[in-house]
Formats: C-alpha cells, structure tokens, sequence
C-alpha cells in the first residue's frame, strides 16, 4: 500500500481498529487471569478426607429407597415412575467443602434423573443438582423450588456414559459443576451430602460408581 492510500484512511476507521486491538489484548489478559484463578482447572476446598465406593466405608452412609451399595458402587433400582432413592453420608461436612460424586444410568428407558444433594436435613429439606442422559438439567429443592428447571446443559455426557457432579461450598453458597464446567451459584444451608436418582419411568437403573469430600 502506497504512503497515499494510506493517508487517504479515514480517522474513525484507525480508531475503530485502535479500539479493536484494545479490546483483544484485554480479552486476552481476562481469560489469562481466569486460567491462573483456577477456572480451566478448578481446586476443591480443603483437602480429600474420604473417597469409597459406596460399599467400601462402612457406617458413612444411610441408604434410602432401592438403592443397594455393592463392590465397586451404589445401585438404585426404580420400579415405578417418581420413585426415589440414593444415600446420604453421615454427619455433616463444615464448610468450606467439596463434594464430588459420578454416575450414570445403567438401564432402562433413558431419562432417569440422578445426581448429588447438598444441605440435607430430611427428606422434604435439602437441595439437590439432578441430570439425565438425553442431556438436561436441573437444581431444585425437595420442596419444591427451582432454581433452575429442567434444561438443555452442552457439557453432560449421554447414553451410558458416567457424569461427574460437584459442589464446592463456602460462606454460604454453592458453586455447582458438572464434569469440571461450572453450572451456577446457589445458597446452601447446613446439612448431610449425598447421592439421589429418580425415575421417570418405570424399570429405571442408576448406578453410582464413587464420591469424594474435601475440607
């Protein structure tokens, strides 16, 4: 390009490109930032205290509904559409804490919702992230609230496959990440962990293969 051409550029298309490089060079630094702040590799709170398998920690957890721990998981059986069931660990975690849980749906027709609950006092008062293999999800509270219905998620894994389903609490709040991406922020009372499946069909089969809790 010619020194004339090149005067003849307006004045507001140099500063247009001006502002755009700006703008790419700031974007640039944010997501540097978010990377050192841990976002692409997200750190529980605390320490591991405990991983099993369900079945190898005797004592830790309180089943309700048809869920049966065996070697090498939690199975939850479900007989009827609405039907519940999964497991709570005893004793309540203090926060700030991490709890991480994976499952997947073993049989049935697809759509069974599975997932983790979180400031579990009974079951009418806790709260509760729930998924299912055709890719939606939703955050709800036993009694009812939604804070988020049920809804399309990009990052759960379908069919069989396993999801992972975390909460990383302190002052008060939630953090909720499914495979590693954060979902959103909710408020969390005191209360139990856990794991929890419910059918939306009858002959549904999820299965729960570990959890984790950091403090």
């Amino acid at each position: 390009m010619s020194n004339e051409s090149i005067a003849d550029v307006p004045e507001w298309l140099w500063r247009t490109a001006r502002r755009g490089f700006v703008a790419v060079v700031l974007a640039i630094a944010a997501v540097t930032l978010a990377v050192a702040l841990g976002v692409a590799d997200p750190k529980p709170h605390g320490t591991l205290q405990w991983e099993d398998h369900f079945a190898d920690a005797v004592g830790r957890w309180q089943t309700f509904g048809s869920a049966t721990p065996a070697p090498g998981g939690l199975t939850v059986s479900l007989g009827q559409t609405g039907e519940a069931g999964g497991a709570v660990a005893q004793g309540d975690p203090v926060a700030p804490f991490t709890f991480e849980a994976a499952g997947f749906q073993s049989a049935g027709a697809a759509g069974a919702a599975y997932g983790i609950v979180f400031g579990y006092r009974s079951a009418t008062d806790y709260s509760a992230v729930l998924l299912n293999n055709n890719g939606y999800v939703e955050v709800v509270t036993a009694g009812g609230k939604e804070w988020m219905p049920f809804q399309q998620w990009p990052n759960i894994l379908l069919g069989a496959e396993a999801n992972r389903l975390r909460v990383d609490v302190a002052g008060g709040v939630g953090l909720i990440r499914i495979n590693d991406e954060v979902l959103m922020r909710v408020p969390v009372g005191e209360g139990a962990v856990g794991v929890l499946a419910r059918a939306t069909a009858p002959g549904q089969v999820v299965r729960f293969g570990w959890a984790k809790l950091w403090r």
